[in-house]
């Protein structure tokens, strides 16, 4: 059976890293720019295509500090930065270490950081697991006729029946097959304060942060934890990890 990895890097500076209030799109640059470049640009240009519909297979947390500031729509964030990264290609993961270990800076943003630790691990998947969010997971429909964007809640059972969906076509992408088992998503611990509201790009996007209870496939749970739940997961929703 084919697994992913999370890699946890830890970023330091001697300097208060600046960036905006929205930064998942730094975020998703920084990544971009840290890859094998023709494995970039195959991403970044196409990525796995199904349906017609483009997947990056990949996923990132919200950054973790030492101390913040918020001056309006900036962030004064006080290193070390820590940052998880996941995906179930596994070459992807390994493009990344590689090109950040042979790096003596990096930049985020308009902020050079150095790498002072990395770490890769693999999950041993059960099938039965609570996991918690480290990016807020978004899902929507578009309506006929409509250009705009109908984002659901976990109070909302269309929530996890389009979780779902997405689950079967990751797991089509990564495995090559129909997932023949069930798939079971259900709250654990949500709260109306979870409901995050995340500019990327210039488009208001709804996310939800929260426990979850999954119980399914040990396959089909590896495609969640390394792939993400949800859809935008290469902008930086949908990470989760076991609690």
């Amino acid at each position: 059976m084919r697994k992913g990895a999370v890699l946890t890097l830890t970023l330091d500076s001697d300097r208060p890293v600046i960036l905006p209030k929205s930064y998942n799109h730094v975020l998703q640059g920084f990544f971009y720019a840290n890859i094998d470049r023709l494995l970039s640009e195959f991403l970044h240009q196409s990525g796995f295509i199904y349906e017609g519909r483009k997947f990056k297979l990949f996923t990132f947390s919200k950054i973790g500090y030492s101390s913040l500031e918020k001056r309006g729509d900036i962030l004064k964030l006080i290193p070390p930065l820590v940052i998880h990264f996941a995906s179930p290609f596994l070459k992807l993961t390994e493009s990344l270490l590689k090109e950040v270990l042979k790096k003596q800076s990096l930049k985020l943003g308009s902020n050079y950081v150095f790498l002072s630790q990395i770490h890769a691990r693999e999950y041993n998947p059960q099938k039965e697991v609570s996991v918690r969010c480290l990016s807020p997971i978004t899902v929507y429909r578009t309506p006929a006729g409509s250009k705009r964007f109908e984002y659901f809640t976990p109070y909302q059972e269309d929530f996890y029946k389009l979780l779902k969906s997405n689950l079967l076509k990751k797991y089509h992408l990564v495995y090559g097959k129909k997932y023949e088992g069930g798939i079971e998503i259900s709250p654990v611990k949500i709260e109306n304060s979870y409901r995050k509201k995340v500019v990327f790009k210039g488009t208001l996007v709804e996310a939800w942060e929260g426990t979850y209870n999954i119980r399914t496939g040990e396959d089909m749970m590896c495609i969640a934890l390394y792939a993400g739940l949800g859809v935008k997961n290469s902008a930086g929703f949908g990470m989760v990890e076991p609690c």
